[in-house]
């Protein structure tokens, strides 16, 4: 026996002796870690999303159209009314969807206009009407149309049609001018330079006049420029915008012509060997004569054209003979010829020597077709693979976006970026104090009168207390008053809720009340905000009432329990507001009496007054180091702040900050959630945030198609080593899926890791050389950056050819995939020659296939 185990162990391990029972092996759940790993990073992967999609909540949200549309010289996008914004002074944008650049040599300089100029506009007039103006202040707009600082002041006449108030003319005043037009082309939203390709005299001597650049060549800043504000991924976004079904009609056609591929292996796979295998000597030995017929030391195809009669020269050439001379250097083509020469016999050297390993080769591939035909459902697999690769890549390109997109726009830079303040000091422990606009509604009872809920109503007490009788009807407490009422009412059909354009705020069947007034007022939480309910048999309801806009009501129930006594109030955030013309807030004043169960009490009053509430915050450490790096200074983060705080007061329903919801997972807010999270996205951690999407993109497309090749090895291993075909069980490729999904995810998971980890030190390699411009010229670099390419090339095959081996060894065996890939290591090196012979000609195969 001893003897017997010596003869099977090798230096490269010990041979395989057995045929595996791929039903019947034992298997346990393998590399678990790596799976726990991968679903941990796959949970930080969506909070990277969430946060890249909510980036700018709640009043500032990401928008990927920011991609698309360009930025005028004031950070505006075009198309984007931002005529209350200060910071972008007050331009409106409404309708100049177009980037235009002015003054080519200064691409910083930017206007957005309706149309891009299709022809040159060479004075005042002409320019207006192609919009391509600066008006930054409003002495310059009026009814007549824009009219610039020298022309006000020495009226159009001086100024010769505006030609004192170009842009481009010493005196003009900046952000009041008008700037001479070029002819442009509108690509992807884009004004792109197209100059004609010869300008008359005419032309160049006005353009020279009026400050133009002349000539073509000094175009180029402003095309550099014009892909995007994002740079060339931005025009790729548009791109796809536009082309998207032409490139979804070519993966279709590929998936079909690949799966035509698929099935003439499966039923000529023997003579497409062959084919492959002989037609490549004839290939190398016709293009081997060719080239040595070329030098002129050979004249073989002269020869066989006298012999035979037939223009066998003018054949050659016709199949591409021509490309060896002409212009070719004739030492290039003898140097051709001796390649194509080595090759030739290398080849056919191994085709004699390794007949027999070919052989074997050629009969792994027609095993290869003897499965596909025998589980004919494989052929599904690269469709699933497929699939997932798409869903995957919208997801990833759906961040991607939103990443490029993120931050704010620099006018100076051309870039989207994150402030990267170091306000914090400064800003952490700051009371900032909010002030928001709601309605106080107070209800005063009689002396003597008392209120009090049940479960089936209310009841009443008009001797403090003494007696009590029930309510009338269900005991609600309407408030109703005709100066309320909202006006141009409809129902949302989604909603299915009131919206008023007069008085706008929507109806509600459960709108939240506040009961603390502000930092003047004392904050009883228990008392004020739970006293109330909107249903009579919902106690869920607390600290909700019923508005209806259209009828101008406001009405609750008293919380079971619980007695009110004199006057009680609390805050509804209803307004006097318009939506239309004309737009603008009002405030509400006014005094009525109550109606109890259907019944209007003259001695019970309720006022509704319009208030500003002012009630303060301290700012954490968390909100400062945020605000800081998203908006640079501690003046606009202190606004930013505030802000954030009137959107919670007016969404919770509330007047003081102090009342707002705790937060949880069931009602944060995006400003709130994002307050959870241990880090932000800010310009500190930006860079790091899109690494990390990188490598998640990177390991789950391994893992993706590494999982479609390890559930097609475990169904063919299971056909395989069946020796009886007649008794393999039905479903091989489902039940391989199953043994994959239940026992071997981390085994996947696992060398995906190495090769995203591989793939993701190339990238980064790349990119800081490309970062380095002073090294892009020198020789000695480009040499060592090519061997670090090729290296890590190299790397990454070999990794990959050992994971796929690993993968094998582990859905045969169930082994986990450090131990499979040493096994499948071994297993090569015990059968170098034949593995080798397998891949070159399955390697050939695929190869005349994707041609």
């Amino acid at each position: 026996m001893a003897d017997d185990d010596a003869e099977n162990t090798d230096k490269y391990g010990q041979k395989e002796t057995e045929n595996p029972s791929i039903m019947d092996v034992k298997r346990s759940c393998r590399d678990i870690f790596c799976l726990l790993l991968f679903l941990v990073c796959w949970l930080a992967w969506l909070i990277v999303a969430i946060m890249a999609f909510t980036d700018g909540c709640p009043d500032n949200c990401n928008d990927p159209s920011k991609l698309v549309y360009g930025f005028d010289s004031n950070g505006c996008m075009c198309g984007k009314d931002c005529s209350a914004d200060d910071t972008k002074n007050n331009v409106d944008n409404t309708g100049k969807k177009r980037l235009y650049i002015p003054d080519p040599r200064e691409a910083s300089m930017r206007l957005c206009v309706a149309d891009c100029p299709p022809e040159f506009a060479f004075d005042k007039d002409a320019s207006i009407l192609r919009g391509t103006y600066s008006c930054t202040t409003t002495d310059c707009k009026d009814s007549t149309g824009p009219t610039f600082a020298l022309q006000r002041s020495r009226g159009d006449t001086l100024s010769n049609n505006g030609k004192l108030d170009n842009c481009f003319v010493p005196g003009s005043k900046e952000g009041d001018c008008w700037y001479p037009a070029y002819p442009t082309s509108d690509v992807f939203f884009k004004c792109v330079p197209s100059l004609p390709a010869e300008l008359t005299e005419e032309d160049m001597a006005r353009m020279e006049s009026l400050g133009l650049p002349v000539g073509n060549a000094a175009f180029g800043d402003a095309l550099a420029v014009m892909s995007n504000p994002a740079g060339e991924f931005g025009k790729l976004t548009g791109e796809v915008q536009s082309t998207w079904p032409l490139l979804l009609a070519s993966v279709i056609i590929a998936v079909v012509l690949g799966f035509v591929f698929l099935m003439l292996i499966r039923m000529f796979a023997l003579p497409m060997m062959w084919i492959i295998v002989i037609g490549l000597v004839l290939v190398l030995g016709f293009a081997t004569l060719l080239a040595w017929d070329k030098t002129g030391k050979v004249d073989i195809f002269g020869r066989l054209s006298a012999e035979t009669g037939a223009n066998i020269t003018a054949l050659a050439d016709a199949a591409g003979g021509n490309a060896l001379e002409g212009s070719t250097e004739p030492a290039l083509v003898e140097a051709a010829a001796w390649i194509l020469t080595v090759i030739s016999i290398v080849y056919v050297v191994l085709l004699i020597f390794f007949l027999k390993r070919i052989t074997i080769a050629v009969k792994v591939i027609v095993e290869a077709a003897k499965a596909m035909a025998a589980m004919p459902t494989i052929i599904l697999q690269p469709i699933w693979t497929f699939l997932s690769l798409l869903i995957l890549y919208l997801w990833a390109a759906f961040i991607t976006i939103y990443l490029v997109s993120a931050g704010e726009f620099d006018p100076a830079t051309g870039t989207f970026t994150y402030a990267g303040g170091t306000c914090k000091a400064d800003l952490a422990g700051a009371e900032l104090s909010v002030v928001h606009s709601a309605a106080l509604v107070s209800v005063m009872l009689p002396a003597g009168m008392l209120l009090r809920g049940t479960d089936v109503g209310m009841e009443i007490s008009f001797d403090n207390a003494s007696t009590w009788s029930a309510a009338p009807a269900d005991g609600m407490l309407q408030l109703t008053d005709w100066r309320m009422k909202g006006s141009k009412c409809t129902l949302d059909a989604v909603l299915q809720i009131e919206k008023c354009e007069h008085f706008n705020t929507s109806s509600s069947p459960s709108m939240v009340v506040g009961g603390c007034f502000g930092d003047s007022n004392a904050c009883d939480a228990a008392h004020f905000s739970s006293m109330f309910q909107s249903t009579l048999t919902e106690p869920n309801t607390a600290g909700e009432i019923q508005w209806s806009a259209p009828e101008g009501a406001l009405r609750f129930y008293i919380k079971p329990s619980t007695t009110v006594m004199d006057r009680f109030s609390f805050v509804a955030n209803i307004h006097a507001c318009n939506t239309t013309a004309p737009a603008g807030c009002g405030a509400f004043s006014l005094a009525n009496t109550v109606s109890l169960g259907g019944i209007r009490y003259n001695d019970v009053i309720f006022t509704v007054e319009t208030t500003d509430f002012t009630s303060s915050f301290t700012v954490s450490d968390g909100e400062a180091l945020r605000s800081c790096n998203l908006y640079g200074t501690k003046e606009t983060a202190i606004e930013k702040l505030i802000r954030g705080r009137e959107v919670q007061l007016e969404r919770q329903g509330k007047a003081d900050v102090r009342e707002l919801g705790e937060t949880s997972w069931a009602s944060a807010s995006v400003t709130e959630w994002k307050g959870m999270l241990p880090v932000t996205l800010d310009g500190e951690t930006y860079n790091y945030f899109v690494l990390f999407h990188l490598f998640m993109f990177l390991w789950t497309n391994n893992f993706t198609v590494s999982s479609g090749y390890y559930i097609v090895c475990g169904a063919v291993a299971a056909w395989y080593w069946e020796l009886d075909k007649k008794e393999l069980p039905k479903g091989m490729v489902w039940k391989s899926t199953v043994r994959y999904v239940r026992y071997n995810l981390g085994t996947v998971a696992f060398g995906s890791f190495i090769i995203a980890v591989v793939q993701m030190i190339r990238i980064l390699f790349n990119y800081f050389v490309n970062k380095s411009k002073q090294f892009k010229e020198n020789p000695v670099v480009k040499a060592l950056v090519c061997i670090v390419n090729c290296c890590l090339w190299c790397l990454e095959k070999v990794i990959g050819y050992i994971n796929k081996n690993a993968y094998i060894m582990s859905a045969t065996h169930g082994m986990g995939f450090c131990k499979a890939a040493f096994k499948g290591f071994m297993l090569l090196l015990r059968n170098l020659m034949r593995v080798a012979a397998v891949n070159v000609v399955a390697g050939a195969v695929l190869f005349f296939g994707k041609v």
